[in-house]
């Protein structure tokens, strides 16, 4: 009796579907070392909603089958797409795999910035050695005219 009470208790069929709980998953294990009778009703669940899906299938929209069709289109390397389709797809995948390509004018802007942060990192180091050696030279006449002040009160 209690067999047949687990049996219509629908938890079968949440097995089978994958909505059962682990506790229940745990249990109808359990249940079907100890009723061998229950591994063929499982089997006859899993065969009775096979053939439901299958006598009553739904159609998916057709937005999903262009989908994949042209997903498929793609990764053979027909990159092209339907006229009726709304999806746009642009290749950004490089061709061998090792580098991306730019545009010719980024190219050129590059290089142009490199050599001009160069220049720029040259004239700052210049001018702060120029600098130093101004602020050092400054120095030495303040130093040398203390000096001569030195000597002369000492003279006098």
């Amino acid at each position: 009796m209690e067999l047949k009470f687990y049996i219509e208790s629908g938890i079968i069929e949440s097995f089978v579907l994958g909505l059962a709980s682990e506790a229940e998953v745990e249990e109808l294990q359990h249940m079907r070392k100890l009723y061998p009778e229950l591994d063929t009703e499982v089997e006859f669940v899993e065969r009775r909603l096979e053939r439901a899906a299958f006598d009553e299938p739904a159609m998916p929209p057709a937005e999903v089958r262009d989908r994949v069709l042209q997903k498929i289109r793609w990764e053979q390397g027909h990159g092209y797409s339907d006229p009726s389709s709304n999806y746009t797809f642009i290749n950004i995948q490089p061709k061998d795999g090792s580098h991306i390509t730019v545009h010719r004018w980024w190219k050129i802007f590059f290089i142009i910035f490199f050599i001009m942060s160069k220049v720029f990192l040259f004239l700052a180091i210049f001018y702060y050695l120029k600098y130093r050696m101004s602020q050092e030279q400054h120095s030495d006449h303040l130093h040398r005219q203390t000096k001569q002040e030195q000597t002369q009160n000492t003279i006098a």
